[in-house]
Formats: C-alpha cells, structure tokens, sequence
C-alpha cells in the first residue's frame, strides 16, 4: 500500500453488508468536510484513520477543499485550495483516505524523531527523499512506532529494556555517500564507528550474522553533532556531561572541527576493522572500495570513536550472491524477520507492509527463519558449563543444528556451515615439528591462541556458534516486539526456562 499516490485498497466487503445503512452512514459522513477531515488525521493515529477509512466509501472519492476550509493544526491554512485534487502526470486522484493517512503518519512520524533524540527531523527526513529513487529509507521501530501512534517508553508504558529505539537507515552502497552527506549536511549527524562485535574474534558475534543469507555489507554507526559536541565541550570544562548553551553553534567549536579531520583519516581504521574485527576476507565478503566510509566529493565526514548515537545506517552489497541483481534498499529490508519492520519512507513515499495486521498491532514472522527458531528452541537443552565457548561451544550448537537441518531443510541460511564442514578438523596445531636441523619441537601455541590465528580454523569452528547466536537474536527480537504489545501470530513457542545465552568462539 503506498500511502500518497492513491493506492489504498479497499477491502472486499466493505459497505456492502448492509446497502441502505452504508448509505446512510455515507450522506452522514459527507456532511464532514474534507479539509476537517485532514485536520482530524493530524491528530489521530495512523491506525485510527485506516478504521475510519474503512467505515464508509465516502473515504475513498478523491479529496476536495472548499475555500473557506478551517485553519489546519499550527494555524496554517490548507495548502491547497482546488475543487479536486489530481495527482501530477495524469495519474489518478488522490483519495481522501490515502490523504488523511498520509497526514496521520507524517504526525507521528516527527514525533517519534523528535522522541529518539537522533539530530534527525521530518523536515531533514523529506531532503532524503531529494535523491535518486532507490536511494534510502527509514525502516524498522521508528516507523513501527509512527504506524501505531505510539512512543515505547513513555509514560511507564510496558517496554523492553530502556524502551528507546534506534533510528535505522537503509541505503544502496552507491547512494552511501550521498546519505552520509545527507546526514551531516540536512541532519546534523556524526559518524561514531562501525556496528561491530568491540572485540577482536567477532566472527561469532550475534551483531555478525553472516552464517546466513544477507545483502547486508555492513552497518555503521551514527549520532547527533550536538548532543556529541556538548558532550564533549562540557566534559572539557566542567568534567562531565552536559549540553552546549542555547544558541551556540556545534559546528563552530573546535571539537568539531578537530573531527571532520579524524573523519578524513579513519578509512585506515574500517579497514582493519572490516578485516581482523569484522573477518570479511574469512567470511568472503568483498571489500571493494565503493563501500569506503566517505561522503560525496567535497564533503565533511566528522568522525569521532568515541561518539555516541543511536542512529544506523546499513549499507548494502553492491550485488545479491549471484552477481546478477543490483542491491537497493528495499531488498535489504527482507532480511527482517517481523514483517512489521519492514514499513519504510523514503522521503516522498510510505511504504506500509501488510496494512491490516499492521495498523491492528500484529504481525507475522519470515515464514523460513520461523521455522529455525521454532526446530532450534525444540532440541537445544542447555549444557552442563553455561559458560562454555570455542570448540565445546561449536560441538554442542553444532549437534542441535544436525537436528534442525533434518526438521527444516529449505531454508538461505546454511551456507557458511557448509563451507565449515568442508574444511579440516582440527583445533590445535600439530604437537611436534622439525627444525632445520631435523631436532623436533613443541610449539606453544594454546588451542585458542590457534584458533584465533588461523583463519580455516576461525570459519570451522564460528559457523555453528554464529548461527546459534543469530537463532538467539531472533527470539531476543520476537519477545521484544512481543513485549511492546506487538501481537506476533503464530509465534514459535519459547520456553520461559530455556536459558538460551550468546556464546563465543574465543573465552573473555
């Protein structure tokens, strides 16, 4: 359903049941004028106005605004004052429902921002929407929250953890810098670093899940100049955290200027993350320079390690795994697992998935990784050492995967544990070895130590550990959406007492 060029469908059955009581209720209703109408959507939450719509037909003739339509809400005048609206080119006219819902959601949508506290607004958010089509969207929880009218953790509402969400950004790899520019320029935005595991063997880290079919590349980390600069000019002065004083412009201070010169010098440090942190080259994920952190040609890119934000912006392949398919934004938004998550606006458009279940609260699991999580939750049993890692680790999630592959064969996400499975099996080097002089040697290499440098062993034994750590991932995201009043239908039954836990392939 797209929110803005007259696409919303009405669903079979509507106003039929009862044609004289439809009537009615559409002369009742039509006495309403349309402007009134739109000033009511302001107000109300998006999935309000889909049942509102969904009471008469009338909602669905095209919009019309008399000249003497009522102020809208701030006192501003209707934008527009024609007898029918038309969309531009010759395409169908507008309806009244699509309208209303459009204006519900831009509502709840800046309020949301405003909420996150992102540096990021609506007005910044429709710039986006000024690049090439297919460039970027907002997805995920914030638009989950602008769908429902919603803002998880106010006022003591039931919510998972600290209840605030992060802002997420999905971009094609070719429209990466000219979003970063975006981000700095229209948004007031930082970079802060990369989405990684923020030690050494991240491989196995539940943030890596490339044990399964992505066209992720990677994720990057982003926050507010502001909050940042404040953070830090206070910090300088006074020894804690603070804001800048009203009025006074980050971008003047010295710390940033001091970071817009980090940020032309901080390729040297992805690079090493996308290659010891992050593994790339073990997990054969290319590292081709179009996934550069960098802003478009003459751009700033303040950078500090030290940041904080709570903004991502994920950048795709520049190709699905076949070769043949450019990445856009879109294709990134099917490695949700909730179908909810994948509502997105790129700046112009709406995009709402599943609108009926959406705007009720409900949604559905990606029917395939259902079926991991509820074949995984069914086998696994916790093991003896709750704080088991490396090869013990791998042995044991390894021997609940055996079990999985036989309930659910068909599935994308097995890929790296066949490859594992084709590699030696061996975790420790061999015990003796012959010196020039043909007098043998024991080397001192702990088996960790042997596993964390060798790069066949890193793949053999992360692979089953990785993909235990994305099944985790998955219920830890089922029961947060579940505890956010999200009604997940036929969800995968997860014993309370299950006690499944993160594991790692090297001890910390």
């Amino acid at each position: 359903m797209e929110a803005e060029d007259g696409a919303f469908v009405v669903p079979s059955g509507v106003g039929e049941s009862t044609a004289g009581a439809a009537a009615a209720m559409t002369v009742l209703l039509g006495t309403v004028p349309d402007c009134a109408w739109e000033n009511v959507a302001s107000f109300a939450a998006p999935s309000d106005c889909y049942n509102i719509a969904l009471a008469s037909k009338r909602f669905f003739r095209p919009v019309s605004i008399s000249s003497d339509a009522p102020e809208r809400r701030g006192g501003q005048k209707p934008r527009r004052k024609s007898k029918r609206l038309k969309s531009a080119g010759g395409a169908p006219p507008l309806l009244l429902a699509t309208r209303m819902l459009r204006v519900s959601l831009e509502h709840n949508l800046e309020r949301v921002l405003e909420h996150s506290r992102s540096g990021i607004t609506l007005e910044s958010l429709k710039k986006l929407g000024e690049l090439p089509e297919g460039s970027a969207v907002i997805a995920g929880s914030t638009m989950v929250q602008a769908c429902l009218g919603v803002l998880w953790g106010e006022g003591g509402e039931k919510t998972y953890r600290d209840g605030k969400s992060d802002v997420d950004i999905f971009c094609s790899a070719k429209a990466a810098p000219a979003v970063r520019s975006w981000l700095v320029e229209k948004s007031d935005c930082m970079f802060v670093g990369l989405r990684d595991s923020g030690y050494e063997c991240g491989a196995t880290s539940d943030k890596m899940l490339y044990a399964v079919d992505t066209n992720i590349h990677h994720v990057e980390h982003w926050g507010s100049i502001m909050e940042n600069v404040g953070n830090n000019e206070y910090y300088h002065h006074f020894g804690n955290e603070g804001s800048l004083p009203p009025g006074v412009d980050a971008k003047s201070t010295e710390y940033y200027k001091e970071i817009v010169g980090y940020g032309k010098q901080c390729q040297s440090s992805i690079d090493e993350k996308f290659e010891y942190s992050l593994h790339f080259t073990s997990l054969g994920i290319d590292l081709n320079e179009a996934y550069d952190v960098k802003p478009k040609s003459g751009g700033d890119l303040p950078y500090d390690f030290h940041g904080e934000g709570d903004i991502d912006l994920v950048v795709g392949r520049l190709k699905d795994k076949s070769g043949d398919k450019k990445i856009a934004p879109s294709d990134l938004l099917s490695d949700f697992d909730l179908e909810i998550c994948k509502c997105s606006f790129d700046g112009k458009k709406f995009h709402i998935a599943d609108p009926h279940n959406t705007f009720s609260g409900k949604t559905q699991m990606e029917p395939k990784r259902r079926a991991v999580v509820s074949s995984y939750a069914n086998h696994f049993s916790p093991p003896e050492d709750r704080c088991i890692h490396g090869v013990e680790a791998s042995a044991h999630t390894g021997a609940v995967i055996d079990k999985v592959r036989v309930d659910v064969r068909d599935t994308p996400f097995y890929g790296q544990l066949d490859l594992a499975a084709l590699l030696p099996d061996r975790d420790q080097p061999d015990e003796d070895k012959s010196t020039s002089n043909g007098r043998p040697f024991r080397l001192s290499l702990s088996r960790e130590d042997y596993i964390y440098h060798n790069p066949i062993a890193r793949v053999k034994f992360s692979s089953s550990i990785q993909f235990h750590n994305f099944v985790v991932k998955l219920i830890d995201r089922l029961e947060k959406y579940q505890s956010r009043g999200i009604e997940v239908l036929d969800a995968p039954a997860i014993a309370h007492d299950m006690n499944l836990r993160r594991y790692d392939l090297i001890g910390l």
